[in-house]
């Protein structure tokens, strides 16, 4: 009878074993996954910390050139401006010279 439960007991420790034999191998892949994930996060968040300066850059020099934009769209309208006098000028004075041209009667 003793040695029945001995055989037993010895019987439950190796399948422990090998049970603790899994778990251990399992809990090294575990580990080693982990340390993948890891490793792809800290990628991640340098390239994620890459792309917010990209952003930055793109949105900073968006602005300056939107500022230009605008810029050259007020010298254009100036410069509209100032032709339209100029072309008024002009007009008035073929006129006077057409008016000097032609005798008066």
């Amino acid at each position: 009878m003793l040695e029945q439960e001995l055989r037993t007991l010895n019987a439950r420790i190796d399948s422990l074993i090998q049970k603790l034999q899994v778990v251990t191998a399992e809990n090294a892949r575990l580990r080693a996954a982990a340390g993948e994930v890891q490793n792809l996060r800290n990628a991640a968040s340098g390239e994620v910390q890459e792309l917010r300066s990209k952003v930055e850059a793109l949105n900073a020099e968006n602005n300056s050139l939107r500022a230009k934009e605008a810029a050259l769209a007020g010298e254009r309208d100036e410069l509209s401006r100032k032709n339209d006098l100029a072309r008024a000028r002009v007009e008035a004075i073929i006129l006077r010279l057409k008016a000097l041209e032609t005798p008066e009667a």
